[in-house]
């Protein structure tokens, strides 16, 4: 949490995954979530002006595309952290509803979409280590693995290893970028 300190200037823009301990998860949980990941985006003294962020699909180790986007503007926040969330809320016919959003102080922006779950009976969520990044560079800030019949799943910051070893692999990247 050094990145929160007043007077400390960030070198580039500091990602970071919210503990897990943090009340925030318990009320996503409360609510029905499933799979949840929440990142603190602090811009430091970069500018930026849209935050950009999506999810890719790996089925096999192939690329399925997109299965998920936002891009929001931020404007003027650059003195302000701001979070990212992903979240999975199932519904009673087994699929799930996926939500991407962007949360700056009492703004909320979301884009969501209904993935459904198939025959895969085992997942897990990793969420990658904090990181700090340039603007329009992208980075990976998470990974959902589904299997079916695996009962053991190794948790990595290797991304070409998770979707290589796994069934299904939901990639979260996102850019934050500066047009000018």
């Amino acid at each position: 949490m050094d990145n929160h300190l007043p007077g400390k200037e960030i070198d580039g823009i500091s990602i970071q995954t919210l503990p897990m301990e943090n009340e925030e998860y318990a009320i996503l949980k409360a609510a029905g979530s499933g799979n949840t990941m929440i990142f603190d985006v602090n811009l430091g003294v970069t500018g930026a002006d849209r935050v950009h962020f999506w999810i890719d699909q790996y089925v096999n180790g192939e690329s399925k595309g997109s299965v998920l986007g936002l891009e929001t503007s931020i404007e003027e926040i650059s003195d302000h952290p701001f979070r990212l969330y992903l979240t999975t809320l199932g519904m009673r016919n087994g699929d799930e509803v996926w939500t991407l959003a962007f949360r700056h102080k009492g703004n909320v922006v979301s884009s969501k979409t209904e993935i459904p779950k198939g025959d895969l009976d085992s997942a897990m969520t990793h969420s990658m280590q904090p990181t700090t990044v340039n603007p329009n560079e992208t980075v990976v800030l998470g990974v959902i693995a589904r299997n079916k019949g695996k009962d053991h799943m190794e948790s990595s910051d290797d991304v070409d290893a998770m979707i290589r070893d796994n069934q299904e692999v939901h990639v979260l990247r996102c850019t934050i970028v500066k047009d000018r």
